[in-house]
């Protein structure tokens, strides 16, 4: 599995009501799309839960590389690049996930960690399975992902939940997202 994001990064004074109807427009779109196995539709806005910017990042969860190369390079990643110019594509290789749909208010944040130099692998991963399970006991938790980058070398955390409270008190200085759509 592989999970996938891009930032787009608005000024302070954007109106993020144009990214919100955007999003409530075409957000079924990806809805079915061949290997997605999960679509969030972030948004963050600056001043929101102590944002510091306003950002839309969509965040995916592919089964497998056929659909994500569908989507980046049969033409529909074209929209994000016509509309926002050229950006980044972040991807991590999944070592652990977990999507439980819900119908209630959702609210996301991400976290990268770099992978110390020379890491222990194995005690890393026992140690990542550990968090993993401990946060989708936890009932408010609707997707928890764990993956990592090597060629960055780093960790991606990526939690979804109900509890906007608990979520502000772990997100450690990572923008706080509301969930828009989810395909």
């Amino acid at each position: 599995m592989i999970a996938m994001q891009y930032n787009i990064v608005f000024p302070s004074d954007y109106d993020m009501e144009i990214i919100k109807k955007r999003t409530r427009d075409n957000g079924n779109k990806t809805d079915g799309f061949l290997d997605l196995k999960m679509k969030a539709y972030l948004i963050a806005e600056r001043g929101k839960y102590n944002n510091y910017e306003n950002q839309y990042a969509p965040f995916y969860l592919w089964e497998k590389e056929d659909g994500m190369n569908k989507f980046l390079l049969g033409g529909y990643f074209n929209n994000i690049l016509n509309s926002f110019g050229w950006t980044q594509v972040h991807n991590w290789i999944v070592l652990h996930e977990q999507v439980v749909k819900s119908i209630e208010p959702q609210y996301v944040s991400i976290q990268t960690i770099p992978i110390p130099t020379f890491s222990d692998f194995t005690a890393m991963c026992d140690n990542e399975k550990e968090n993993f399970t401990n946060w989708i006991a936890d009932t408010a938790t609707t997707v928890y992902i764990t993956a990592y980058n090597p060629f960055t070398w780093e960790l991606c955390h990526y939690h979804m939940t109900t509890d906007l409270e608990m979520l502000k008190k772990v997100a450690k200085g990572s923008l706080i997202y509301d969930v828009h759509h989810i395909s």
